[in-house]
């Protein structure tokens, strides 16, 4: 009903004004006639109604303490309303940034050393969450690429795995020069750490500190990846913030696992016993 309401508001508006932009920043497309937004504070209005309309909807395999199909072996981080569970990752997915808050997976070298299936390069929206929260290709562009939060060379030991990859719910913009150089060059680490260390889990995401917008979807100020070797209970941690950087600056913007959920306000390894936890979170790591 609030969506009728605000749709009906920003109607009368929008006609009001003969098709243009109305005084949220929206209009009614005359062919469709759907509302649609182009600038603040139409977003923002829209997000909020959207979010209170929508009954978060969680879609988890649980068996026991097998959360996710064994996803998530160091429990659920807690945020992100929505939980994805596909075949090589975890999404815990917000409806009002339209984001993937974290992605959580697993690396080890029986997976991205094995098949080596072809990228499959098949972006498209996730059919599982809610038409209002989705991610459209549409959103992409103008100057930012389609940033995979789990890479694509990470996971391919099917054609399926590889494929779960390209859903825009794993995507976030990003810059071309970052997401082409510091952020291809950690994803290049990532693995070259697990064949030396074997399997090892990562967390990663956006950081929302500001509120750029790129259409209807918002850009992240930070991104940050977090390695962990649990043999070893050893992690490495990255905020970089979200800017053409060089591979070769990766060693500056090691962080603390603490400082991450900080900015983020989430407890991303809450199944870790607290001392363990504790530990490992409160360092920052040397370079591996």
């Amino acid at each position: 009903m609030k969506l009728a309401l605000l749709l009906s508001f920003c109607a009368a508006s929008a006609f009001g004004h003969g098709g243009g932009l109305n005084a949220q920043g929206g209009h009614f497309n005359r062919s469709t006639g759907e509302y649609h937004c182009h600038r603040e504070p139409c977003f923002s209005l829209q997000n909020k109604t959207l979010a209170a309309e929508i009954t978060p909807q969680v879609k988890v395999i649980e068996d026991g303490d097998d959360l996710c199909n064994g996803l998530l072996p160091f429990g659920r981080p807690d945020s992100g309303e929505i939980l994805l569970c596909r075949t090589g990752y975890a999404v815990g997915f917000d409806c009002n940034t339209r984001s993937a808050l974290w992605v959580a997976y697993e690396i080890a070298p029986a997976i991205h050393n094995s098949a080596n299936v072809p990228r499959s390069d098949d972006f498209r929206a996730d059919p599982e969450l809610p038409t209002a929260c989705r991610k459209e290709l549409s959103d992409f562009g103008r100057g930012y690429d389609r940033g995979h939060l789990v890479s694509s060379a990470t996971l391919d030991a099917s054609r399926q795995m590889n494929s779960e990859t390209f859903l825009l719910s794993n995507m976030s913009p990003q810059l071309p020069k970052f997401n082409r150089a510091i952020w291809k060059g950690l994803e290049n680490r990532e693995r070259k750490w697990s064949n030396q260390r074997g399997r090892v889990y990562v967390i990663t995401g956006p950081v929302f500190t500001n509120s750029k917008q790129n259409g209807r979807i918002r850009v992240p100020s930070h991104f940050y990846k977090i390695i962990f070797d649990p043999a070893k209970s050893e992690a490495i941690s990255f905020l970089l913030p979200h800017k053409a950087l060089y591979t070769a600056q990766l060693p500056r913007y090691r962080t603390s696992i603490d400082t991450i959920e900080k900015m983020i306000g989430a407890d991303l390894f809450e199944s870790l016993p607290d001392n363990v936890e504790d530990e490992l979170e409160a360092g920052v790591q040397r370079m591996w």
